[in-house]
């Protein structure tokens, strides 16, 4: 199998070492053109907030690709142990692994819609710009959409939350005519933090957001930063930034927001969503605040989470059998696999080889020779399928040097 692959995630790298292998959409065609110029056949390129990957076709299952990906990871600045922060895959494993990614098993949340539009996007991004994708490559990417779908309709994959943040979320819009969004800040740079900032960036893009960190310039290495106003901690805790929603996920070991700094804010009712682990809230009674504290979503994430192990497990089955057939289909050569729509064919054949026989072969002959011929025609046919099968498969070096009967 020819597909390849090398990608870095969440997983196995920071932040700063995906950001370092962004490539902005502008640059992106000419970019990837520059790319291909160092050996490939094509390169297909997926880039989220946490994963990169670049596809590519090479010879065979066995050919060398990594120089390719050392040459592509020094023309983002990178070493040769960078490459080791990645993964590498190829052929049947490459496969899985695509298929895998558009079912949204590798995803941070598992379950999460957004990966097969990101990798739908990758595949239109190279036909958009007339750059070069194989037919097998681009087959791989169509089967892994495939499957996807299928997993999601077959499964309750998606169904219900298994991160303390999707729950936070699906609670924060079950209760938004209670607590209405009307500004949202988001404490700190973990993951979670990032998840946060992406939800509301695409789900309430009009609602105002305040990013706070204790280190303002950090925040600037991440994409999410564009569009939203950036906060030092210490100048939010002196309580003059008016918000409705808070979201906060720090390392810190004590308690950052307690009950003091709610009360500088007024009366005005707040939802507060604490999803550090030491609390980042301490726990207090205050009626115009209500915080959910990160113990009060774990019950509920891992009952979830035990249903999802059920739907990811089903998932895994199904994955395995779409590779196993399209492993096995490909594997068998055309004139093969096509056997059963051309078997007329053949016996048209045979019957010019017998009336050419009576009109060009001795009449002494002529009995035994369509015996031999209708002998060999009930063996290979009639008798077993599988036996010319094989024999076709010794005979046959190539989809297009054999015989067109079709």
């Amino acid at each position: 199998m020819k597909i390849h692959l090398w990608g870095t995630d969440f997983r196995r790298s920071s932040a700063d070492l995906r950001k370092r292998l962004s490539i902005a959409l502008p640059d992106r065609a000419k970019k990837l053109n520059n790319l291909k110029s160092l050996g490939f056949k094509d390169i297909v390129y997926l880039w989220t907030c946490n994963r990169v990957e670049f596809y590519t076709t090479a010879e065979d299952y066995f050919c060398d690709t990594r120089p390719l990906w050392l040459a592509v990871l020094k023309e983002f600045g990178l070493t040769e142990e960078d490459y080791y922060r990645g993964y590498h895959f190829e052929g049947k494993s490459a496969l899985r692994h695509l298929m895998r990614l558009a079912s949204s098993l590798e995803s941070m949340v598992v379950g999460e819609p957004q990966i097969l539009g990101q990798l739908k996007g990758a595949l239109s991004f190279n036909r958009e710009n007339n750059l070069p994708i194989d037919k097998h490559l681009e087959q791989c990417f169509h089967l892994s959409f495939e499957t996807a779908k299928k997993v999601r309709s077959e499964t309750s994959i998606a169904e219900k939350p298994v991160s303390v943040a999707s729950l936070g979320l699906k609670y924060l819009a079950s209760m938004e005519s209670d607590y209405p969004l009307k500004k949202a800040v988001v404490v700190g740079r973990s993951p979670i933090s990032l998840m946060v900032l992406q939800w509301l960036k695409k789900n309430r893009s009009q609602c105002p957001v305040v990013w706070v960190n204790r280190n303002v310039e950090a925040l600037k290495s991440y994409p999410e930063f564009h569009g939203v106003e950036l906060l030092s901690l210490s100048e939010f805790l002196k309580g003059k930034t008016s918000f409705s929603h808070l979201f906060t996920s720090t390392a810190s070991i004590e308690p950052i927001f307690k009950k003091t700094f709610f009360e500088k804010l007024g009366e005005e009712k707040k939802l507060v969503f604490d999803f550090a682990e030491p609390a980042d809230v301490e726990h207090f009674v205050f009626k115009p605040v209500r915080v959910i504290h990160m113990e009060d979503l774990m019950d509920e994430a891992r009952s979830n989470s035990l249903e999802r192990a059920e739907s990811v497990s089903i998932a895994e089955k199904m994955i395995e059998e779409a590779m196993k057939v399209y492993c096995l289909d490909q594997k068998e050569k055309p004139i093969i696999r096509d056997f059963n729509s051309i078997e007329p064919e053949f016996l048209k054949e045979l019957e010019s080889a017998l009336e050419m026989i009576e009109k060009e072969v001795p009449e002494e002959y002529q009995a035994r020779i369509k015996k031999i011929a209708e002998k060999l025609v009930k063996k290979n046919l009639h008798l077993s399928r599988e036996h010319l099968r094989e024999i076709l498969r010794r005979v046959t070096h190539s989809e297009t040097d054999f015989i067109s009967v079709s």
